[in-house]
């Protein structure tokens, strides 16, 4: 996971120093595109331009989303793009929490088909924002039909104040058997140069991070699952599977990735279990596989 911190940001958002905000370690931002309307937000422009004036990544577009019929979705999708694309948005986020967008059963699936398609035919990746109160109910039941889209998670654990350094909540508060691009745990985040509060994000995908020594794309792990327990002084691709994870959890940096389970591995794979609430006893089993392919 490259574990980066964010803000998401829109019209509410004022920000008066985007370069404060770089400084307090923001490393990335995901702006509202579009509104109800299907016109820019308010503050798209003024959004982008002050992040990218601040070396401030965006990595992402946005849209809340009311289009609850194919016809309504259509629209939206293409005003994103014409919105966002100029822009240099390369992600289309579709925000499912409205409202209107509960209750469609399975009419759900080809409205989120066309943002998707819609993105794809303007070469921008799709996700989808969503948090447990609308995705059990109204998203899990077509949790095969939605496979392979990526979830931009929100949970709050904790009601306090978080800057950017803060420590992230841990990670047994986010769902499993789900991939996530990443987890909006606050929407109290204090930042200076930030009119109020900001919500704040950790993202686990990296579109453009490549680790060209082993040609490793962050997001997909390249080796060949092990058919059988990895432990210490296991070598070959197996222990190269475990070590990409480890990497992935930010507790092997990737030029460790050799491998070979030593003394270092071991006690990062124990790491990751007690983490995790697995059992600490080194051994990469059925269990912790499934458990780590889960979250990346």
């Amino acid at each position: 996971m490259s574990n980066k911190k964010g803000i998401d940001i829109a019209q509410w958002n004022v920000i008066n120093n985007y370069q404060s905000v770089k400084d307090a370690g923001v490393e990335f931002a995901i702006v509202k595109v579009i509104n109800a309307s299907n016109v820019a937000d308010k503050l798209f422009h003024t959004h982008v331009a002050g992040c990218n004036s601040a070396g401030i990544p965006i990595i992402a577009g946005y849209t809340y989303s009311y289009a609850n019929t194919q016809e309504k979705a259509k629209k939206a999708a293409d005003a994103f793009v014409t919105a966002g694309a100029p822009k240099g948005i390369d992600t289309m986020v579709l925000d499912l929490e409205d409202k209107s967008m509960m209750g469609l059963g399975s009419n759900i699936i080809p409205i989120i088909n066309i943002y998707r398609d819609t993105a794809r035919a303007a070469n921008m990746d799709f996700l989808i924002y969503t948090g447990a109160q609308y995705y059990t109910p109204y998203l899990k039941p077509y949790a095969r039909e939605i496979a392979g889209i990526p979830i931009w998670w929100a949970r709050y654990p904790f009601v306090k104040d978080y800057t950017p350094t803060t420590e992230v909540p841990d990670i047994k508060y986010l769902p499993t058997g789900i991939e996530l691009a990443g987890w909006q745990y606050t929407s109290q985040g204090i930042i200076s140069g930030v009119s109020g509060y900001v919500d704040l994000n950790v993202w686990y995908r990296d579109e453009s991070a490549v680790n060209t020594d082993y040609e490793i794309i962050v997001e997909y792990n390249p080796f060949i699952e092990p058919a059988s327990n990895v432990k210490i002084g296991k070598t070959g691709n197996d222990a190269m599977w475990v070590q990409w994870y480890l990497w992935r959890f930010g507790l092997l940096q990737k030029d460790e990735i050799d491998g070979i389970i030593g003394v270092k591995s071991d006690g990062a794979i124990r790491e990751a279990q007690r983490r995790l609430g697995l059992a600490e006893d080194g051994i990469v089993g059925i269990i912790t596989r499934a458990t780590w392919k889960k979250l990346c």
